[in-house]
């Protein structure tokens, strides 16, 4: 039977056997957990001996990292797919976690909700606008399309690109037909 995760996606096998793992927990314990993730989310930080001494009479430390990446797997997806409290406490609840600890996972990911999507946001890998700065078409036995690409250091990238990409003609093609159908796109023609 396969559960439909938060935008309908198919939830991954090992989110799904971890849900006994976090039954094993209180949903006091899994609230902390969670407020923990969503602050390391934010800032990095993450008591980890705090919640190690939490749940060592109930947990070995295999299944406390598995657990904390499964409540990291829901407090991301809830907030990637900005989901009201409401849904995300039945999207969990389909999962076969109970009504409490889903609960327990929604209170610290909708009090940080906002804080969360923007900084997840701000983790995506971002791509530094090209430009085609000249090209020229190399014909012979061996033609090619060569095009002259500068970029300008942007986000996570720690210097700008300056280069020459040779292609061959069908290569070519297939990017320019790439690039107008991403252009169609990004202006609402579908």
């Amino acid at each position: 039977m396969k559960f439909e995760l938060f935008g309908g996606m198919d939830a991954p096998d090992w989110v799904l056997a971890e849900i006994i793992t976090i039954g094993k927990l209180s949903p006091e314990h899994v609230e902390v957990i969670s407020s923990q993730i969503a602050q390391h989310i934010l800032d990095g930080s993450f008591d980890y001996t705090t919640i190690v001494d939490l749940t060592s009479n109930i947990l070995g430390v295999a299944d406390l990292k598995a657990c904390i990446a499964t409540l990291r797997f829901f407090i991301s997806n809830l907030a990637k797919f900005d989901l009201n409290v409401d849904l995300a406490s039945r999207e969990l609840q389909q999962m076969g976690l109970p009504k409490d600890y889903c609960e327990s996972i929604c209170r610290p990911y909708v009090e940080r909700k906002e804080s969360l999507q923007k900084e997840l946001l701000n983790q995506v890998i971002q791509i530094p606008s090209a430009t085609i700065d000249a090209w020229r078409v190399q014909v012979g036995p061996e033609s090619s399309v060569i095009l002259m690409l500068n970029s300008k250091s942007k986000g996570h990238w720690p210097e700008a690109f300056n280069g020459l990409v040779q292609l061959t003609p069908d290569k070519f093609r297939l990017l320019l037909h790439g690039l107008k159908q991403a252009r169609s796109l990004m202006q609402g023609n579908p």
